[in-house]
């Protein structure tokens, strides 16, 4: 750094209390957006939000800091680096020029601030840019400076918040500007590589070479409301594409439709979701010690499988939603594929059970119509809303476990579907690629997995969220390759013969224990969860508590390993497999007597005295 640092030997950096920093929000009276009155209002004064229309204002990198870090925490890192002019770049008004003009306009050195800080009492690395100060575009000094701030978190192991606010690449810097990309991605990749987490920001604008960047390399991508987001400025948009594009079409409430953001969320409300992730992902909330010791199996009372069904599919039946909300503490969702769009129909986040963080992936048949604090919620053409899994939803769930993966954090599955998306669509999409890399990938993940039939598991969509170490299904929950009414016209050429056909598919949760596919059935309230979904939700908590306890302090590869010979050998070590090799070597143990016996006698053994001896073992 010695060719960068300092621009000018004999000016010290301007103080970080320097009052030159242009003061936009004491020349303010009314919302630029709505028109309403900023007078008097702590939400303007304190967030730059506006209070009636929910307007977010440029916020300078120093009033962001004083935002989110704790009161006094704050120490700035790499302060003393500053900009040269590398290629003596000159248009109208000379690049040297240009930094001395926003030095001393904002008292930045330049475009990012670093530091060490604490975020809700959670030791971290900040990293905010400042679009006022040459709109937060990236040069040498911002990319080292954000690369020398994600080694050091890297190094200490404290995961780091990046506040996105810029504009792109520094063009007077020309194309050692654009190298600086590689730069941070290479600092990124190593907090990767260690499983550091990393959380980006995005305020208004966020984009070019820094969103681009390591901005969408976190582990967490939050934005703003109304933020503009994306690769290219919205000028450069349009007029590529000759002035058609409309303004909101480029927003961050359209990013998170499409899966690319894992929420929008208010600046009021910012450092509480930032430091609920931070304190999740903590490694002081790991399970200690192994707990020994479990309640007797539960003994379900038997019934008529297609009654089972019919509590399985029942409209009140608590859903994955429900389960999550009163099972798991502090969820912070994690939505998006990253590719396309936010399949609604599988929620992912990170949780806390049994004072345990986990990621939690649940398939919800009634997901909400809207998530996002914006009139303008649609689903993406193509989804689906029925709870359908779409390749999106294997998706977003393949992403929540390479999370897992890299924090070392338990999964635990809540299957509830009727089946896969099976529209034209979906299939074009991928969907059979889709599903058969989510089992892949769970199954090959090393940290302990728990998944828990909660009400209908439908056909290969509930097999892709459920090969994990330990299976659990709810007393009335079903578990089929096909529903009843495919299996019946497939059988009797007539869908309401469901009734006569659900007995043969053996479908129930009695039926799947026995034939070792689930490991565990949890108790159902009487008449059902829906009967009373609260007291559901503690028998499930006191089950997975049971469950997450046995297996999280084995060893990973041991875990992987297990599990892998389980599935390979699935029905071969269920009971029916068990029972008829037990009848087979009574049979041949029973023919051996025989011919013992007749040996004995000096006579050679008789049919009958086989068949006689096979009866008896038969009746043993």
């Amino acid at each position: 750094m010695t060719n960068i640092t300092p621009l000018f030997p004999g000016q010290d950096p301007p103080d970080s209390t320097d009052q030159h920093e242009l003061d936009l929000e004491g020349v303010r009276t009314n919302c630029l957006a709505c028109g309403g009155s900023l007078e008097d209002s702590p939400t303007y004064d304190r967030y730059l939000v506006c209070p009636c229309c929910r307007f977010h204002y440029t916020m300078s990198a120093r009033r962001r800091v004083e935002m989110l870090a704790d009161a006094g925490t704050f120490r700035e890192t790499s302060r003393w680096i500053r900009s040269l002019d590398p290629l003596s770049f000159s248009a109208r008004v000379s690049y040297r020029d240009r930094l001395l003009q926003d030095q001393d306009r904002t008292g930045l050195t330049e475009a990012v601030i670093t530091g060490v800080c604490t975020i809700g009492g959670t030791p971290a690395i900040l990293i905010v840019l400042d679009f006022g100060f040459l709109g937060g575009s990236m040069g040498l000094v911002v990319g080292e400076k954000v690369a020398l701030a994600l080694q050091l978190a890297a190094r200490k192991r404290y995961p780091a918040i990046a506040v996105i606010n810029s504009g792109g690449a520094r063009i007077q810097e020309g194309v050692l500007s654009l190298m600086q990309m590689a730069k941070t991605t290479v600092a990124a990749n190593e907090m990767h590589r260690r499983g550091v987490p990393l959380v980006s920001v995005l305020g208004d604008p966020a984009t070019g070479q820094v969103y681009a960047s390591f901005g969408t390399q976190a582990d967490l991508i939050f934005a703003e409301p109304g933020a503009h987001v994306g690769f290219a400025p919205f000028r450069a948009i349009k007029e590529e594409m000759g002035g058609t594009v409309a303004t909101g079409q480029h927003t961050a409430e359209i990013h998170f439709r499409h899966g690319m953001l894992d929420g929008v969320v208010d600046r009021e409300r910012i450092k509480h979701v930032v430091s609920t992730v931070l304190e999740l992902l903590r490694p002081e909330f790991r399970l200690a010690k192994r707990r020994r010791g479990r309640p007797p199996r539960t003994r379900p009372r038997r019934m008529e499988a297609w009654e089972m069904v019919q509590l399985a599919r029942h409209p009140e039946r608590p859903t994955a939603r429900h389960f999550i909300d009163q099972v798991f503490a502090n969820l912070v969702e994690l939505h998006g594929d990253r590719q396309y769009a936010d399949a609604p129909e599988v929620i992912t986040g990170i949780a806390r059970l049994a004072g345990q963080s986990v990621i939690v992936i649940g398939q919800d048949k009634t997901p909400p119509s809207g998530m996002i604090s914006s009139s303008d919620d649609e689903t993406p053409e193509g989804l689906s809303a029925s709870g359908s899994i779409t390749p999106e939803g294997f998706g977003k769930a393949r992403r929540a476990i390479r999370f897992a993966a890299r924090f070392n954090l338990p999964i635990v599955t809540l299957v509830d579907t009727p089946g896969s998306a099976l529209d034209l669509e979906a299939w074009e999409r991928g969907q059979a690629h889709a599903i058969s890399q989510t089992i892949s990938t769970l199954l090959d993940v090393e940290v302990p997995t728990i998944s828990v039939l909660i009400g209908e598991g439908g056909s290969e969509a509930a097999l892709a969220f459920a090969v994990t170490d330990r299976v659990l299904m709810l007393q009335n929950a079903i578990y089929t390759p096909i529903s009843p009414e495919r299996a019946a016209v497939a059988e009797l050429r007539d869908s309401a013969a469901a009734d006569q056909v659900v007995g043969a598919l053996r479908l129930t949760s009695i039926d799947s224990r026995r034939m070792g596919i689930v490991d565990e059935i949890v108790r159902e309230p009487d008449g059902g969860a829906h009967s009373d979904p609260l007291e559901a939700s503690r028998l499930l908590k006191r089950a997975l508590m049971i469950e997450i306890t046995e297996i999280v302090e084995r060893h990973r590869r041991t875990l992987v390993r297990r599990r892998l010979r389980k599935y390979r050998h699935i029905g071969e070590s269920g009971r029916p497999f068990r029972s008829a090799l037990r009848r087979e070597l009574n049979v041949w143990r029973s023919a051996l007597s025989a011919s013992v016996r007749a040996l004995r006698s000096g006579s050679d053994p008789g049919v009958e005295d086989v068949l006689e001896s096979e009866d008896e073992s038969s009746r043993n």
